[in-house]
């Protein structure tokens, strides 16, 4: 298969340039363009790469820049991305690489250019800033920090002269009153800090026990039972609430919509545009509510996560056919996005082909469909079965479908269902390997947190011959990462002084994957879950809650009693849930247990839908 990638850098070679880039922060405190370039092409994220050559001088992140921005007097502009976002490739083009733009940021501001998956603590907090004041967050995220390290404004993506725009009127108030600024942002930051503290104190016994009453009312609230999913704009699968759904289930606790809810959401992710039909892998969201119009990014989480979603729901449901959806998201993971090393896998696969193209590696041509099923015995059948026929759906071409009409087609085309699904298979086949030699942008990290969420997948078909290995070569990786855990980083296989340290969400994925292989080939508790977790509660526990990360370089980044999930399960919750079920072999878990407060707070009740697996662990039996 021919892979497009991202050149893979030998440790010594990393490590090398992570010690130039160091020397450089060192000597030269006002670096030329020519230095952040030279340093930015040594960066260990692709993403970051990306921007090497963009007349904007950017820098990575490092709490030191605080004090440049205190002895220059200008503030951080964070830009915050990842490799495979659309838009962030449309903002690099209309914004980062224009000149005025460029002499904006330069003059005014310290440009600072963050992988947020690299960086997901600060990204969230800088996401939840701009949620709690603009009421919107997404990527490519650009947010305003203070010399003070007090965040003061943002925005998401914008064209150029919005951007410019916005730019000046920073500029503008740090010139007219940038102490008045300050003490804005400041008050705001601590208003923030204590409305957290609020939404955290407990609630009372009687509103706790109606929690989960309040969650699946919001829950069907937001639920959509003609299209699935929740909303009725955007949408994102949102596999932790998928997930808690069905731990209900499984507990005899689901609401009685729950069935009828999962059956059409899994069916109608697996079949529309949010799934690439011909690979077996998610893409990361639809800009309707239909599924029908993705935005093509895959991610290494989505498929960990919605593969166990619908192996578990397949089971539940005696669903041989979700099985299969659940079985090729995996497969597609071990054949488009495993790297050389076993059990390595990438981050991401880009939205943007290299044509520039969004979409352009899953989108089709009519040439192209006639060409590679030129040799098929019944090339209108597979066009009809995956809707490559008609209007083009998109600029670039078909996205295949899957229509669900077997026993119509059959007919249509005087075969049995038998043989007309052989042939859409057969059909299938000849599509994906005609689309292979367009090769797929890789974003080659190993996150090492993503890594547990995918071993937690494979522990569901750990007695699958043709799966397991795969799960016992990963499995094996993040032990050896366990038998260190203090030493734990972002990336596997490099240490923390080049990766950077892993955050709490890594430490409650890698030990929530060990745990979940352990339990399911049956080898008993695992001594890695015990060491990962006791170095968890003594790194990122104080006294006001769990520290996302060990030291928060931001005044803002405040430790809190629970974490919400959104997009990735909640590590708190994991982390509290883990810690009762190896309790009895660590004093330590055990005290920590005994000491800690479980109460929900008002902000659980007030947001139940981002908190639905602590709410099922708090009330449970």
């Amino acid at each position: 298969m021919n892979h497009s990638t991202i050149p893979r850098r030998r440790l010594a070679s990393r490590l090398a340039g992570a010690i130039a880039a160091l020397v450089l922060a060192l000597t030269l405190p006002m670096p030329s363009l020519a230095d952040t370039r030279a340093a930015l092409e040594q960066s260990i994220s692709p993403y970051v790469r990306l921007h090497a050559d963009d007349p904007v001088q950017w820098r990575e992140w490092s709490p030191e820049l605080l004090e440049e921005a205190r002895r220059t007097d200008r503030p951080l502009l964070i830009s915050s991305g990842y490799y495979a976002c659309h838009w962030c490739h449309v903002m690099q083009e209309e914004s980062f690489k224009d000149d005025g733009i460029a002499e904006r940021l330069n003059r005014d501001f310290i440009p600072v250019k963050i992988d947020r998956e690299l960086h997901t603590a600060l990204d969230h907090y800088l996401i939840e800033f701009l949620r709690a004041t603009r009421g919107i967050a997404g990527w490519p995220l650009n947010v305003v920090v203070l010399p003070t390290g007090d965040a003061v404004a943002g925005v998401v993506y914008a064209p150029r002269d919005d951007f410019a725009g916005f730019l000046d009127g920073i500029s503008g108030q740090m010139r007219r009153d940038g102490e008045a600024l300050a003490e804005l942002a400041r008050a705001a930051r601590l208003e923030l800090t204590e409305r957290l503290r609020a939404g955290e104190e407990p609630l009372s016994a009687t509103r706790a026990a109606r929690l989960p009453q309040a969650l699946w009312a919001a829950m069907e609230r937001e639920a959509d039972f003609l299209a699935g999913g929740f909303g009725d704009q955007s949408k994102f699968p949102r596999a932790p609430e998928l997930q808690a759904l069905l731990q209900a289930r499984e507990e005899g606790r689901a609401p009685p919509w729950a069935d009828e809810f999962l059956e059409v959401t899994l069916d109608e992710m697996a079949r529309a545009g949010l799934r690439d039909v011909l690979g077996g892998g998610f893409f990361r969201y639809s800009e309707t509510p239909d599924w029908g119009r993705p935005h093509f990014e895959i991610m290494l989480e989505d498929q960990a996560q919605l593969a166990r979603v619908y192996l578990r729901a397949a089971r539940q449901f005696d669903r041989e056919d979700w099985a299969g959806v659940g079985r090729e998201a995996l497969e597609f993971v071990l054949r488009d996005m495993a790297l050389d090393t076993p059990g390595a896998y990438a981050s991401a696969l880009s939205a943007i082909d290299e044509a520039g193209r969004e979409g352009g590696v899953y989108l089709w041509s009519r040439e192209q469909v006639e060409e590679a099923l030129a040799g098929h015995p019944e090339p209108e059948l597979v066009q009809a079965w995956f809707g490559l026929e008609g209007a083009l759906q998109f600029d670039y071409g078909y996205l295949p479908l899957e229509t669900g009409r077997l026993d119509a087609l059959a007919g249509r085309f005087d075969l049995t269902p038998e043989a007309a699904a052989a042939l859409i298979e057969e059909g299938r086949r000849a599509l994906r390997a005609h689309r292979e030699a367009r090769g797929l942008p890789r974003d080659e990290k190993e996150l090492t947190g993503m890594h547990g969420l995918l071993l937690s997948a494979f522990a569901e078909v750990a007695d699958d011959p043709e799966l397991s290995p795969a799960g016992a070569a990963l499995a094996t990786r993040l032990q050896a990462a366990a038998d260190d855990p203090g030493d734990l980083a972002l990336l596997l296989d490099l240490p923390p002084e080049v990766a950077g340290a892993a955050e709490l969400s890594d430490y409650a994925d890698v030990a929530q994957g060990l745990h979940d292989w352990s339990v399911a080939t049956g080898n008993g508790p695992d001594a890695g879950v015990v060491a990962l977790l006791e170095t968890a509660w003594s790194r990122f526990r104080d006294a006001d809650g769990w520290k996302a990360l060990e030291e928060q370089p931001l005044p803002g980044m405040v430790a809190q009693r629970f974490h919400s999930a959104v997009h990735r399960p909640s590590p708190t919750t994991r982390m509290l849930a883990l810690s009762q079920a190896y309790a009895d072999q660590s004093d330590l878990l055990a005290e920590q247990l005994e000491a800690i407060d479980l109460r929900p707070g008002r902000a659980v009740e007030t947001n139940p839908q981002q908190h639905a697996g602590l709410i099922l662990l708090v009330t449970g039996d």
